[in-house]
Parts: C-alpha cells; structure tokens; sequence
C-alpha cells in the first residue's frame, strides 16, 4: 500500500512542479469505475452521481483578435462547481456542471503613437454552466480508451480595470467566455488508482466591450480573444475502491497551464 500511496504523492508533486494552480476532461474510465453506490442497485442501467469540482487556469494562452495582435499576457480563470452526472449501462456518461467563476487578464497593446499601454482586467465572480459527455471507446483488461466532449460559458461582469495602473470606469461592462473541446484519453487501473493520459483539442473565446476607454490596437473599447493553441496534454489521476465515492486530480498543459481537483459520490 505504501508502494501505491507513493504513485499518487509523485503525481500530487508532479502537477505542482508544472506551475499548475479550460475545462477539464475527467478520466476515461469515469462510465465503469464507480460500480456500487448507496441507493440506486449496482445492476441497475442507469445510476446518479453527484459531486464537486474547483478549476484552476494559471493561464489560458490567450492571443488577441479583431481589434489586435499579440499575446494577453496572462489570462487566469478560477471556478468552482457542482456537478450532476448521469450514467448509462457503466459507458457512458452525461453530466452538467453549475457554479461560479471568475477571472483575471493583461495585456499590452501599441497606441497610434507607437507607445506601448498595459491594460489589467479583473471580473467579479458570475455563474458558470456546461453540459458534457464521456463515452467508453475500447478496454482491454484494464485498460479502457475513451472519448468526450464539454461545452462552458461564462459572463461575469467587470469589478476593475487598470490602464498603465490607474483605475478606469468599467460602466456595465462584462467579459464573455465560451469553450468548447474533443478529447481522446487513455487509462490504465493500478488497484485503487486509476492513472490516464491523453489529448484534447479546444476552441476558446473571451471579449469584453462597452468600455469607455480604449483597450485594443484599434482604439476601440472592445477586444476579441481565442486560445493560441488548440491542442492540449491531459495527464490526471483517480483514487476509488470502486464504492460509493470517487477523487479526481487533473493537469492540463501546452494549451494552457490549468489544474482540477473533483469528487463525485454515486447514490
């Protein structure tokens, strides 16, 4: 056991030393792994789970659009959930999630006189909705392939604004966050812990407006945004007797430098 408990120390270390703090994918084997819960009979097609989730995006990658070029310096995101999750015949499952988020964004841009402004954007906390999928692609002994999809969205609205440090007016200004991914993931069962691995790709948009300042290339009060790169590395680990309750720990990384940490209970 000591053996084992080692395994997830490692992974636990291993996500903190990639400077880990856009939406998670779970593992693969998420359909079959809960297989006995409190009320509803292991033999039944379909169970409820139950469970909590915390996103942490230390930086999404972001890159101007539209109205700019260039990089947004920083672009963090910090959720926190409730999921609700329905599971068909130990393959699939169809889950929502229902929480709050906010986030926090910078980024430079040139004036029409070549002169270099930094702009600081941070929003208040705002509901958080997603609707996804998993599905058991293949297994083999103990090791499954699975596939999934997610879509969230998020408005949350503007509490402050810097332009080269001085506060500005943010009006009713809101920021905009919509994402959608695919993913493809491999895992593989050690007894207790279910470690995976795999690779998504993502389409992400963010945009702000209605400011009376301008924050953009084009000297308008607006800016686009989309991540800079579509494809992403999953690596994460679960820790289940197969009874009952289940904890999640995911990192995600080229994409963007994100961490989740989830439970589920199945009843």
């Amino acid at each position: 056991m000591r053996f084992y408990y080692n395994i997830f120390s490692f992974l636990i270390s291993l996500l903190c030393s990639l400077s880990l703090y856009a939406a998670p994918s779970g593992n693969p084997a998420f359909p079959e792994l809960l297989r006995e819960g409190y009320f509803i009979p292991a033999a039944s097609w379909v169970d409820l789970r139950l469970g909590f989730e915390g996103d942490f995006v230390n930086n999404a990658r972001m890159q101007q659009r539209v109205e700019g070029h260039g990089r947004i310096d920083t672009y963090a995101q910090i959720s926190n959930s409730g999921t609700a999750t329905l599971n068909f015949l130990d393959k699939l499952d169809i889950y929502g999630v229902f929480g709050n988020s906010r986030t926090n964004a910078n980024w430079r841009f040139l004036t029409a006189f070549q002169t270099t402004n930094r702009i600081e954007m941070e929003t208040n906390y705002s509901f958080l909705g997603a609707i996804g999928a998993r599905a058991l692609f293949y297994q083999w002994g103990d090791t499954t392939l699975g596939v999934g999809g997610r879509y969230s969205q998020t408005s949350p609205p503007l509490s402050s604004m810097t332009l080269n440090g001085t506060p500005t007016p943010t009006t009713n200004a809101r920021l905009h966050w919509r994402e959608w991914q695919i993913n493809l993931s491999l895992s593989h069962a050690i007894e207790i812990f279910i470690p995976y691995i795999g690779i998504k790709y993502s389409h992400t948009t963010s945009w702000v407006g209605s400011l009376p300042i301008a924050i953009s290339e084009s000297g308008a009060g607006k800016l686009h945004m989309q991540n800079g790169h579509p494809v992403g590395l999953i690596i994460g680990c679960s820790l289940t007797t197969s009874r009952f309750f289940i904890l999640n720990i995911e990192g995600r990384l080229i994409d963007e430098e994100a961490a989740t940490i989830s439970a589920d209970i199945r009843f």
